[in-house]
């Protein structure tokens, strides 16, 4: 397993609307559990809180169209002159063989190779632990050593959180802590790292339609 510091992050919407308070509790779950493995992402997160918070009384309670877009656009000139803010470091692991940080560690309640696995496709499970709230739903996605996930296309947004392993797709390979988005209406196929079992946290926001195949295999819906 990488022990290196993640290279692929949430974007700046989601940390922002994570700081703010404004992001639902499954997204929160995946945003607050990658800030565990990522000291800059804390450290974005601690000056979008220290540098938006007075401006939050005239932010409309719904947007309009493109004022998110400006006020971070207002944000990042800020965030080059901030003085330093306090970096809260991350929870310390525990030594008793569950490496998952916290808040997803409490969600799961024990060690993530202990859950009960569901095989998809070939050498690819999804567990039978899972959430759902908000519009959104959540479960683990293990991928076994050079195992393909089916080609497949997203109808909404998924989010993935490498907690174990690796894998690659077409966008580049993805590693502990990283987070991928993938945008509605895109197409996606993964591969799990050859040198083990790669685990993430799995968010969809809708449906995933699989390409090769008339009907997607269970549980692949949210």
């Amino acid at each position: 397993m990488s022990m290196g510091l993640p290279s692929h992050h949430p974007q700046d919407e989601l940390l922002f609307r994570y700081a703010s308070g404004e992001l639902r509790e499954i997204k929160s779950l995946l945003v607050a559990t990658h800030l565990a493995y990522c000291p800059s992402c804390r450290a974005r997160v601690a000056l979008f809180e220290a540098q938006c918070g007075a401006w939050f009384d005239d932010t409309p309670a719904a947007p309009a169209d493109g004022h998110l877009d400006a006020l971070l656009e207002r944000l990042h000139g800020q965030l080059d002159t901030a003085p330093p803010v306090f970096v809260p470091p991350p929870p310390p692991v525990p030594a008793d063989g569950n490496p998952v940080p916290e808040p997803l560690r409490s969600w799961l309640d024990g060690p993530m190779q202990e859950r009960a696995w569901k095989e998809v496709s070939p050498g690819v499970w999804l567990s039978e632990w899972g959430r759902e709230a908000g519009g959104s739903s959540v479960c683990l996605l293990r991928m076994g050593p050079g195992a393909p996930v089916p080609a497949h296309h997203h109808t909404a947004t998924e989010i993935l959180l490498v907690l174990q392993g690796a894998f690659r797709d077409e966008y580049g390979q993805f590693r502990l802590g990283d987070v991928i988005e993938y945008d509605p209406d895109s197409d996606h196929h993964a591969t799990g790292d050859e040198s083990g079992d790669c685990i993430c946290l799995f968010l969809l926001d809708g449906e995933i339609v699989f390409l090769d195949e008339p009907n997607p295999p269970s549980g692949a819906t949210a």
